[in-house]
């Protein structure tokens, strides 16, 4: 996520004073690097930063950050460690091992230190949103819910919490609050749409296409039709579900109700995925 809450707090070096110095100069840089993703100039600098400055933990917290980015995972843990040796105030390195064991799937070394950032200050919706990622994967979904709205309730549009609460609720068969998690994220006037387009990718393969996600579909193409009753196509695919679900009799209905809105759904390659069932 975002490195929005760069550390400062390097104890060992708060008597060099800002200005020309050749630390602050070699740390602006990566601060910039850093700002703009520039992983393997970070990677680089970094290095340059830790031979002429092998006490300052900010150049190991870099390392570890472009490692981590880097997808080097073992090396950014270690290196991420060396800089909370050093500066165990650095609220970042916390956040950023956090992340960094989330990506290794250790969802409980994750949650360790990201509580670790919460303890030191950090209340950012980033936070959050991670926190309720690692809980999830760690089987506790209430906790998860929680978390994801706590991020939304510091940052209302941020969707990549919207779409995890929408999913959650969702998985609890809870479909009136999966809607509403993604109100504050979608117009209302796109929900159904957004709902039709979920639905269509669980069964895009149809070598993949079971049970299962045939059900999920069919929930999701039911919420757009609640959403919007005249809304053509979400009948359409959902005659197509039933049929595939063996619901002659809802298929007629949803077909006739789909053609009866919109009658250009009945010609070209549309019309061909209903011709099994005519």
């Amino acid at each position: 996520m975002s490195n929005m809450y760069t550390d400062n707090r390097d104890n060992r070096f708060t008597d060099i004073q800002q200005g020309g110095n050749p630390y602050f100069d070699q740390k602006l840089t990566l601060q910039h690097f850093i700002t703009h993703k520039k992983w393997e100039s970070l990677e680089q600098s970094s290095r340059d930063m830790i031979s002429a400055y092998p006490e300052s933990g900010f150049g190991w917290y870099a390392l570890g950050l472009a490692h981590s980015r880097m997808g080097v995972f073992d090396r950014a843990v270690i290196n991420l460690k060396k800089a909370i040796y050093l500066c165990p105030s650095m609220l970042n390195a916390h956040y950023q091992l956090g992340i960094t064991y989330y990506k290794q799937k250790e969802y409980y070394q994750a949650l360790h230190y990201y509580s670790e950032s919460f303890k030191m200050g950090m209340n950012s919706h980033f936070l959050h949103y991670n926190w309720g990622n690692a809980l999830l994967k760690s089987g506790d979904s209430k906790k998860a819910i929680e978390s994801y709205l706590n991020c939304l309730n510091i940052c209302p549009d941020f969707t990549p919490a919207a779409y995890a609460l929408f999913n959650v609720y969702f998985g609890k068969n809870d479909y009136p609050k999966a809607v509403s998690a993604l109100k504050p994220v979608i117009v209302d006037n796109n929900l159904p749409n957004y709902l039709l387009a979920q639905a269509k990718l669980l069964y895009a393969d149809e070598n993949d296409t079971n049970l299962v996600k045939l059900r999920k579909a069919l929930k999701l193409l039911n919420g757009a039709i609640d959403l919007d009753d005249n809304f053509a196509l979400a009948y359409y695919e959902r005659a197509y579900i039933k049929a595939k679900l063996g619901n002659v009799e809802g298929f007629a209905n949803d077909k006739n109700m789909a053609f009866q809105l919109n009658p250009d759904l009945r010609k070209g390659h549309s019309f061909s995925l209903f011709s099994t069932y005519f």
